[in-house]
């Protein structure tokens, strides 16, 4: 079994890029296609170890959905982001979602 460092909603910086980002859910090794050539996945210790689907700002602000390598983040340690507002609402939306009691049929 593969453990991995980030949980879902939890808020991580890109390690080379300094982005903020949210993870809205985790892989337990490389599960896209085929990676192209330059992709940071054909090296296969990154493939086999845990990826992260991450939502991150671009620079107009808009959501973009990324997919990265563990190796590729870094825990962020501030809760609240008065420069991100949005990335912070949305972190908070998922956990609450994470711990709300779900009704079965």
């Amino acid at each position: 079994m593969i453990a991995s460092k980030f949980g879902i909603g939890q808020q991580v910086r890109h390690s080379l890029l300094g982005y903020l980002g949210v993870i809205v859910d985790i892989d337990p090794e490389y599960s896209l296609d085929e990676p192209s050539d330059d992709e940071v996945a054909v090296n296969d210790e990154l493939r086999t170890s845990p990826w992260y689907h991450v939502v991150m700002e671009d620079d107009d602000g808009e959501p973009v959905h990324t997919y990265l390598a563990e190796a590729q983040l870094q825990n962020e340690t501030n809760d609240e982001h008065p420069e991100q507002p949005s990335m912070d609402e949305l972190a908070q939306t998922i956990r609450q979602q994470l711990q709300a009691p779900r009704l079965r049929n």
